[in-house]
């Protein structure tokens, strides 16, 4: 954690060392996001070095496990009853992002950015619960887990010299608000934008 949070310090003190000309050729961009979540990612580009980033995906079924089991504990309808397992039925992600770019201090071809901003996240996720009663009898519910809140956003950015591709990998962090206030989760993600 220690090494994250230098890391983050020496990338923000970079950005204000050197230059913020912001050049890139395209107004916008829409591609692929590889990651958590998978989806579609939509990018506009605003005056001077600022952005808004939209997207749109799902999670894989196997991911958040102890997340979702935690949750579990927390669901009133499952008072006295024991854990046996879940199933993630669907999952649904929407994010909306605020960032500001700045020139990443190497000599490349292209143009490299590093960026950091702020945004909101919510997600959906239908699932059923397996449980036991008391009895030791199984017995099966379906829920719908919403969970709510801003996020901090801190990532890197290329666009190729010569085609209009731009790729980039990014970390977030979600503060949940709903459903379980101030409960903290990593998200990361890599992803390519045809740039226009």
């Amino acid at each position: 954690m220690k090494i994250l949070v230098k890391a983050i310090v020496c990338l923000i003190g970079f950005g204000f060392i050197s230059s913020s000309a912001f050049s890139q050729r395209f107004d916008q961009g829409v591609g692929l996001r590889i990651g958590d979540a998978f989806g579609i990612s939509y990018k506009i580009y605003g005056q001077r070095n600022t952005a808004f980033e939209f997207g749109i995906g799902t999670t894989s079924r196997n991911r958040h496990g102890a997340y979702y089991r935690d949750k579990f504990k927390n669901i009133n309808d499952f008072d006295g009853l024991r854990y046996a397992d879940h199933d993630v039925n669907y999952t649904l992600a929407l994010q909306g992002r605020y960032l500001l770019h700045y020139a990443f201090p190497a000599n490349v071809e292209g143009r490299l950015d590093w960026y950091w901003g702020v945004g909101a996240q919510m997600r959906l996720s239908g699932l059923e619960y397996s449980y036991f009663n008391e009895s030791s009898i199984i017995g099966s519910d379906d829920k719908t887990n919403f969970d709510l809140g801003p996020e901090g956003i801190l990532g890197v950015e290329y666009e190729l010299q010569d085609y209009p591709v731009v790729s980039f990998a990014e970390v977030s962090l979600l503060a949940e608000l709903v459903d379980q206030p101030f409960k903290m989760r990593i998200f990361g993600a890599i992803g390519v934008r045809y740039a226009f």
